[in-house]
């Protein structure tokens, strides 16, 4: 499954303060067609009987190198007295009707809604596997908005590192080194034309000047505080900058492009 252009925008507000609070109840829809990132592409089925059904998910797991999450009981829809179509895509909302759409997928095998149909979805069959740069410690607050907690935004820091912090790698430190506070210039997040949403820098990053040796700088990470805290996403550059004495990092505005899909 993918998440919605909402659910995406949603992610992003995090790094403007702004806080994510768990929907009371998630439903399962059935779509005739792709509903789109924005949830209002596609067409919803219609028979007499149909409604959203309520979907519950369970606590965020590893798979491969990502997370996921399933539903957790069967899921099943009213039977249908006519022909009602091919089901061919899934879509969780926040509401029984309208709502905001937060993830939607296409099945694996069309779903043939014929008279006397139940739709079924068994335990487990409706999952949701997210990989990318997000950090573990956020993709996991993140998908647990989906089972009841509310997660808090904050203002986000810019750490220089070499290799990944989370994992194996080291931010740098000593020398003058601090991270640099972003505050609220970010933009609002825009939908991208490949799916994924994101947000950019509205002005200059610019750093202390190192007294002395940082080291390699080859990954930028976004922190929830000045020191410590949580990373939220690791970005690696692409290519290493030796860090000496006298040097700067200068992170121009609009340099700095954080996505989510």
């Amino acid at each position: 499954m993918y998440a919605s252009n909402y659910f995406e925008a949603q992610m992003l507000n995090l790094l403007k303060s702004q806080n994510i609070t768990a929907p009371a109840n998630l439903y399962l829809a059935l779509f005739l067609s792709n509903p789109g990132d924005t949830g209002t592409e596609g067409t919803e089925i219609t028979y007499s009987g149909y409604q959203r059904q309520l979907i519950t998910f369970s606590a965020p797991a590893a798979s491969g190198t990502g997370l996921s999450m399933q539903n957790t009981s069967l899921i099943s829809f009213a039977e249908s007295t006519v022909s009602a179509g091919q089901v061919t895509y899934v879509a969780v909302f926040d509401s029984l009707t309208a709502g905001n759409m937060l993830l939607y997928g296409q099945l694996d095998t069309p779903l043939n809604v014929q008279p006397n149909v139940s739709p079924v979805f068994r335990a487990g069959t409706v999952t949701w596997i997210w990989t990318g740069n997000l950090s573990t410690y956020y993709r996991t607050a993140i998908m647990n908005t989906l089972r009841g907690t509310n997660l808090s935004g904050f203002a986000p820091y810019l750490a220089f590192c070499t290799g990944d912090p989370t994992g194996t790698g080291n931010e740098f430190s000593g020398n003058n080194y601090a991270r640099i506070s972003i505050g609220d210039n970010m933009t609002t997040p825009q939908a991208g034309s490949s799916g994924a949403s994101y947000v950019q820098n509205t002005t200059d990053l610019v750093s202390a000047i190192a007294t002395g040796a940082w080291g390699t700088y080859d990954t930028a990470a976004l922190y929830d505080a000045a020191t410590g805290g949580h990373a939220f996403m690791v970005i690696p550059t692409g290519t290493s900058y030796n860090i000496g004495t006298g040097y700067s990092i200068t992170c121009p505005a609009g340099a700095l492009q954080v996505n989510v899909n």
